[in-house]
């Protein structure tokens, strides 16, 4: 008989394929177990990390404990108490059910598990190395169970090389333990982490102070309440107000049937609803779906983290709506946001700013490397993106471009859609295009990216007198050099300028200049973020920010960057940590990812008016930087357009 090449796995190999399903990092490891804990009825969880969980995880709970039958059971693979026929698997009442979790866990680390129920005189505790029992023994434990899980992923070190640093695993833990946190405020929470208090989650609180101990105090008050049924479905919690909060990430926390996930039809919603308000923040929502449990199969990932529903389209009119109803409903502590006011506030915007003087803040030198003094103007986001205008109109009159019944449009039409639309019509579909049709004939003018080789400092033809610049929609300079008409986008340009002052400052570990400010500005952080700042604070002191610790995720802003106005300078903070955060360590932080971040948000914005002063420093400070062509994302910084393509528009 001809030998088979199909044969079937050992158990050990087995088991570790399961585990690389559940088991993909120390979080994974937190949240099953803690998942655990809670359906044993626990209201009392302690966690302890050391290493980032790469060396020892405790997770210590005071449930109903296990048996000396069930203790000896559950480390075997799809062994549960928690279902007993596939049609359970629609009817679930709790977190964990698939039976693969301490089996996974088990089979890549050193496991010791000691239970005692409340009728046992003693507690039983077993010891595993790799799923292999070493030993079973009795221990003087109170009632609750405890997982000791100590060099995980020993027997695959292929694993343990594709996880993240101590901090970042840490950080991933502690968003775990938020997340399960937030959805049961009833239970006391405690999470240590190399010995420090790293968030605290006491029990008996409302929803509203557990999103204030796992967010920030300040993103827990400025937070409205949801409570909206539809087809079926309920959608409760809370959301923060469109530009309530200058936050630069989402904060996105749902949950079905109280069991966190992750759903991009709930995050398309979310987004949606927040649209019509522009990009003032990015949205944050803590939002709880109960519906019919046929209507939802939590059975499609190993790890419990997605689902699938029924019918998404209920959930996304469900949760878009009841996001929109929250917005549009009056509270005592936040008006309603209507549309319209929004409008209404852009214009009366546009006309203070179109009316200010352009005087800004006296330049005497031009030092190349000193940060650039701007206006104090209310700020928009910049694009990514930008290019040149297109003026492109052929199927239009020349007179129709300026207006069919009169010179010019009325004031508030003009200045609603300067406002609304200052970007749109300068973005180019394709950024890597920078050839424009500029005067609607049929020989398109070019616009001449520089390079270094055809670089020249803006001077007049005549060269007896300095260079005379303008702005076009408070977002382009303009002026005339030797070869024809330059175009700086004064974002990019000032990015560029302010990337390399912080790089040459974070090399050198020499701090740029502070103001300190005469009343300390209180800023909350989310536990996540309070746990990077320590390990933060030298770098942020040398890029200007000056921080100390004001109470357990709530920090003073004592001082920051000399010229960045007071009314940016907690955005620009929560830009730089968020940056910090993504960059996925600190112990030796990217000096290119947090000297991006700093220019990013200390950076002049489109829609800044800026003094003919500041336009000219600008220039003089682009023209000395290693890289003045580009932005540190690869913006574009300047345009030219030559002498001779303007000559061949007007045929000449």
């Amino acid at each position: 008989m001809e030998n088979s090449r199909i044969h079937a796995l050992p158990e050990d190999v087995v088991n570790q394929i399961a585990a690389g399903e559940v088991v993909e990092r120390p979080a994974s490891v937190v949240k099953e177990l803690m998942e655990n804990a809670l359906d044993a009825g626990a209201s009392r969880i302690e966690i302890q990390i050391l290493e980032g969980g790469k060396k020892s995880i405790l997770i210590r709970d005071n449930g109903c404990g296990m048996s000396e039958a069930d203790l000896n059971l559950c480390y075997l693979p799809h062994t549960t108490s928690k279902l007993t026929s596939a049609e359970d698997l629609f009817h679930l009442a709790t977190n964990g059910f698939r039976g693969e979790a301490v089996a996974s866990i088990a089979a890549v680390s050193k496991l010791t598990i000691t239970s005692r129920t409340e009728d046992a005189s003693e507690a039983n505790a077993i010891r595993l190395s790799g799923g292999t029992v070493e030993k079973k023994f009795q221990d003087a434990s109170p009632r609750g169970t405890t997982f000791l899980i100590e060099d995980l992923f020993f027997n695959a070190p292929v694993r343990k090389t594709f996880l993240g640093s101590e901090t970042l695993e840490a950080s991933r833990i502690l968003d775990t333990v938020t997340r399960l946190a937030i959805a049961n405020p009833n239970v006391r929470i405690d999470y240590k982490s190399n010995g420090r208090d790293t968030f605290t989650a006491v029990d008996g609180n409302d929803l509203r102070s557990r999103i204030a101990e796992a967010l920030g105090a300040g993103i827990a008050r400025s937070m409205i309440p949801v409570d909206y049924e539809e087809a079926g479905i309920r959608v409760s919690g809370f959301v923060v107000p469109p530009g309530e909060q200058k936050n630069k990430r989402s904060k996105l926390y749902f949950y079905v049937q109280k069991r966190p996930i992750w759903n991009p039809v709930m995050t398309k919603a979310v987004n949606r609803a927040y649209e019509p308000y522009g990009n003032s923040s990015a949205p944050i929502a803590v939002l709880f779906l109960e519906m019919s449990d046929v209507a939802v199969d939590v059975n499609v990932h190993p790890t419990k983290r997605e689902v699938r529903f029924a019918n998404e389209n209920d959930v996304f009119l469900a949760v878009h709506h009841a996001v929109r109803d929250a917005f549009q409903k009056p509270d005592e502590n936040h008006p309603t946001i209507r549309l319209e006011d929004i409008s209404s506030a852009s214009v009366n915007s546009f006309s203070t700013n179109s009316s200010a003087n352009d005087s800004g803040i006296g330049i005497k030198n031009f030092e190349p490397m000193r940060s650039f003094p701007i206006s104090n103007q209310a700020s928009a986001e910049p694009e990514e993106n930008f290019s040149a205008p297109n003026y492109s109109a052929k199927s239009q009159s020349f007179s129709n471009s300026f207006g069919s019944n009169s010179p010019a449009l009325s004031a508030t039409k003009n200045a609603s859609k300067e406002v609304e639309e200052p970007r749109k019509k300068f973005r180019n579909d394709d950024p890597d295009d920078i050839i424009q049709d500029l005067f609607s004939l049929p020989e398109n003018g070019n616009i001449i990216p520089l390079t270094p080789q055809n670089l020249r400092p803006p001077t007049r033809m005549d060269k007896t007198t300095p260079p005379q610049f303008f702005q076009l929609a408070n977002t382009y300079l303009v002026c005339e050099d030797s070869e024809g008409l330059l175009l700086i986008d004064q974002n990019a340009a000032h990015q560029r300028i302010l990337f390399e002052q912080a790089m040459n400052s974070l090399a050198q570990e020499s701090a740029l200049e502070s103001q300190e400010l005469l009343f300390p500005e209180i800023v909350d952080f989310t536990a996540a973020e309070a746990s990077f700042i320590p390990q933060l604070l030298p770098t942020l002191d040398i890029l200007g920010f000056h921080l100390e610790l004001f109470g357990k995720n709530t920090y003073q802003l004592r001082g920051t960057p000399r010229d960045l106005p007071f009314s940016r300078s907690v955005e620009a903070l929560r830009g730089l940590v968020s940056a910090a955060i993504e960059g996925e360590t600190l112990e030796n932080p990217s000096h290119e990812i947090l000297a991006k971040a700093w220019a990013k948000n200390n950076a002049i914005q489109a829609g800044d008016k800026l003094s003919t002063e500041e336009m000219t420093h600008l220039m003089a400070s682009l023209l000395t930087t290693q890289d003045p062509m580009s932005s540190p994302s690869g913006r574009p910084t300047l345009m030219r357009l030559p002498l001779s393509e303007i000559h061949k528009k007007f045929k000449k």
